[in-house]
C-alpha cells in the first residue's frame, strides 16, 4: 500500500507542472519564404492552456516575387493565422509542432484560406521572460515555406 501511495504522489508531482495555465507569450518574427525573393513580419501571441498545448495567433505582412515566363510580379499580402501547438516539456528550448488555418487577404486577388502545419521552438534567454523564437511554417494551398525567427516575451 505504501508503494501504491509513493507512486500515486510521485505522479503527482510529476504532472503539477504541465497543469500551470498561467503563460500568455508575445512577440515579433521576421524571415523569408525559402525559395523565393520574399519577405514577412509577423507579429505573433500564445496563450498556454498548460505547458504541453497552446493556442495563437499570428498576423503579418507578406511581400513575395512570383516570376513567369514574361515578368516578375510582386504579391502583398496580410495572412492572419490561427494555431493549436503541442509543446515538449524541456526546460530552456521548448520545440513545438502544430496545425492552423490562415485567412490570406490578397492586395490583388482577394482573400482565400489555407492549412498550415509548423515546427518550431523556444529558447529562454536565462532568468527573464525573454525568449527566442525560431519556426518554420508551411503554407499547404500556396505551397509557401517560411522560415522566421523572432524575440519574445513569456507572462
Amino acid at each position: 500500500m505504501k508503494r501504491v501511495f509513493a507512486a500515486l504522489l510521485a505522479s503527482l508531482v510529476l504532472a503539477a507542472p504541465a497543469a500551470a495555465s498561467d503563460s500568455i507569450g508575445l512577440g515579433i518574427r521576421a524571415g523569408a519564404a525559402a525559395g523565393h525573393n520574399s519577405t514577412f513580419t509577423e507579429a505573433f501571441g500564445d496563450l498556454y492552456l498548460n505547458r504541453l498545448v497552446s493556442v495563437g495567433a499570428t498576423v503579418g505582412f507578406v511581400t513575395v516575387d512570383r516570376d513567369n515566363v514574361r515578368s516578375i510580379k510582386r504579391d502583398e499580402s496580410v495572412p492572419v493565422t490561427a494555431l493549436f501547438k503541442i509543446h515538449a516539456p524541456i526546460p530552456f528550448l521548448q520545440p513545438y509542432a502544430g496545425l492552423g488555418a490562415a485567412l490570406v487577404f490578397h492586395d490583388k486577388r482577394g482573400t482565400k484560406g489555407t492549412p498550415v502545419g509548423l515546427v518550431g521552438a523556444d529558447l529562454k534567454l536565462g532568468p527573464t521572460p525573454l525568449f527566442l523564437n525560431l519556426e518554420y511554417r508551411r503554407q499547404l494551398d500556396d505551397e509557401l515555406d517560411f522560415l522566421g525567427a523572432g524575440l519574445g516575451i513569456k507572462f
